[in-house]
C-alpha cells in the first residue's frame, strides 16, 4: 500500500475524488438537517435554553478533540478506518439523540456526534487536498465544499418538514441513515494512508499548528465574520420589519455557486492575491448594506455579494494552506483549519450577542462585524503582501524543491 498522491497529468475528476465529495454531502446533510431542529426536540423534552445551548456546545468541544488527534490516529490507522468509525459513530449519535431522556444523555450523544463529525470531515479534506493536484488546488477544494454550501441550504428545510410532516422518529432514522449511506460508500474509496512524517517525528495534539499559523488566523476571522450574519441575521431582519431572511441565505447560495465556478481556477493560476483580498473587501461591502437594508433589493444585492465573498474565501483559503505546508502536515492543516473556523465562530456569536444586548439594536451587530471583516482584510494584506510578498500558494515547500513538479 502506497501513499495517495495527485495525478501527474493534472486530472481533478478521478474516481476517489468524486467519492470524496459524494461522501462530503452525506456527513454534512446529516449535520445540516439537525441544525434548526435538535434544538425543537430538546425543548419538547422540557430542557431550558441555557441547558440546550450548553448541550450544543459540547458538540464543539468534541469535534475540536477529535481534530486535533487526527494528525497522530493516521499514524497508527489508514484514513478509511477512521472515516468509517467516524460514521458509525455520528450514526450511533444521532440514534442516541432519540433516547437521550435527561440532559447528560443529550450531551453525550452530542459529545459522540462532535468526535465522528470531526474526524469524517478532517480525514475527508486531508485525503482530498493529498488527491488533488497541487495546481488545481483551490478549484478541487471549491468542488469539495459546493456540496457542503448545498446542503446547508437544503438540510435545515428538509429537517423541518420531516419534523413537522412525520415526527422526530422519521428525522432521526433519515439522518442516521445519511451517515449510513456514508458508510456504505466508503467502499468506493481506496485504502490509501496519508505520507508519514520524517522519522522520529510523530505530530503533536495541537488545536492550532504552527505549520498552518497565518491561514489558521485567517480562517479564524473568517468564523468571526460569518457568525454574524449566521445567528443574528433572520433576528435583525424580525427588528427592522423585512421579512427575508430566508431569501438572503437563499440568493447567498447563488453567490456561492458562482464563485467555486470563478474563484478556484484564478487562484490556481495567479495565486491566492488576486481572489483573497477582493472577497475580503467584498464581505466589507456586504455586510455594509446589510446595515441599511430597506427593501427586498437591498436583501438580494447584499446576499449575492455576501454569498460570492463566502463562497471564495473558504476553499481558497484552505488551498492556500495546503499548497504552503508539506504533504505529511496535510492533516494538523485541515484539522487546525477546522479548528479555527468552530473557535472564530463561537466567539463571534458571543462577541457579537454581547454587542446586540449593549446597542439594545441587532444593527450594531453587523457595524460590528463590518469592523472586524476590515480587521481580517488588514491582517491578510500586512502578512501576505507586506510581511511576505513571495508566498504564492501555487505550490508545497516539498513540491516546489522536488524535480518532478506538476506541470
Amino acid at each position: 500500500m502506497t501513499p495517495i498522491t495527485s495525478p501527474k497529468n493534472g486530472t481533478l475528476w478521478t474516481l476517489p475524488f468524486k467519492v470524496l465529495t459524494i461522501l462530503n454531502i452525506f456527513i454534512f446533510l446529516g449535520f445540516d438537517t439537525l441544525l434548526p431542529t435538535l434544538t425543537l426536540f430538546l425543548e419538547s423534552h422540557g430542557h431550558s435554553r441555557d441547558t440546550i445551548g450548553q448541550i450544543f456546545s459540547v458538540f464543539i468541544i468534541s469535534a475540536i478533540l477529535a481534530r486535533s488527534s487526527a494528525p497522530r490516529l493516521v499514524l497508527y490507522f489508514r484514513p478509511l478506518i477512521i472515516i468509517r468509525v467516524g460514521l458509525f459513530i455520528c450514526a450511533l449519535a444521532v440514534a442516541g439523540y432519540y433516547l437521550a431522556l435527561t440532559a447528560f444523555s443529550a450531551s453525550l450523544a452530542r459529545f459522540f456526534h462532535g468526535l465522528g463529525f470531526g474526524l469524517t470531515s478532517t480525514l475527508v479534506t486531508s485525503v482530498a487536498a493529498q488527491i488533488i493536484p497541487v495546481n488545481r488546488m483551490a478549484q478541487g477544494l471549491g468542488f469539495l465544499g459546493l456540496g457542503v454550501i448545498l446542503t446547508l441550504a437544503v438540510g435545515p428545510s428538509v429537517g423541518i418538514w420531516l419534523m413537522e410532516n412525520m415526527g422526530f422518529l422519521a428525522l432521526f432514522l433519515t439522518v442516521g441513515s445519511f451517515y449510513a449511506l456514508g458508510l456504505i460508500w466508503t467502499v468506493f474509496l481506496p485504502d490509501v494512508r496519508l505520507p508519514a512524517p520524517p522519522a522520529g517525528r510523530k505530530p503533536k495534539l495541537v488545536i492550532i499548528s504552527l505549520a498552518a499559523l497565518a491561514p489558521s488566523t485567517l480562517m479564524f476571522l473568517l468564523g468571526i465574520t460569518v457568525s454574524a450574519v449566521a445567528v443574528y441575521l433572520a433576528l435583525y431582519c424580525k427588528e427592522i420589519g423585512l421579512p427575508y431572511s430566508g431569501q438572503f441565505f437563499g440568493f447567498s447560495t447563488v453567490g456561492i455557486i458562482l464563485s467555486r465556478i470563478f474563484s478556484g481556477p484564478l487562484q490556481d493560476r495567479f495565486g491566492h492575491r488576486v481572489v483573497i483580498a477582493p472577497a475580503i473587501g467584498l464581505s466589507v461591502a456586504a455586510l455594509l448594506v446589510i446595515t441599511q437594508f430597506q427593501s427586498l433589493a437591498t436583501v438580494l444585492v447584499a446576499s449575492v455579494m455576501w454569498g460570492l465573498a463566502t463562497g471564495t474565501l473558504f476553499p481558497c483559503v484552505q488551498a492556500l494552506a495546503f499548497t504552503s505546508s508539506r504533504p505529511e502536515l496535510r492533516t494538523a492543516v485541515a484539522s487546525s483549519l477546522f479548528n479555527s473556523l468552530d473557535i472564530g465562530f463561537g466567539v463571534g456569536s458571543i462577541t457579537f450577542g454581547l454587542i446586540a444586548e449593549l446597542a439594545d439594536n441587532y444593527r450594531a451587530v453587523f457595524w460590528g462585524d463590518s469592523v472586524n471583516a476590515l480587521i481580517f482584510l488588514g491582517f491578510y494584506l500586512v502578512y501576505y503582501l507586506v510581511l511576505h510578498p513571495g508566498l504564492r500558494g501555487l505550490k508545497s515547500p516539498a513540491e516546489k524543491n522536488s524535480s518532478g513538479s506538476l506541470k
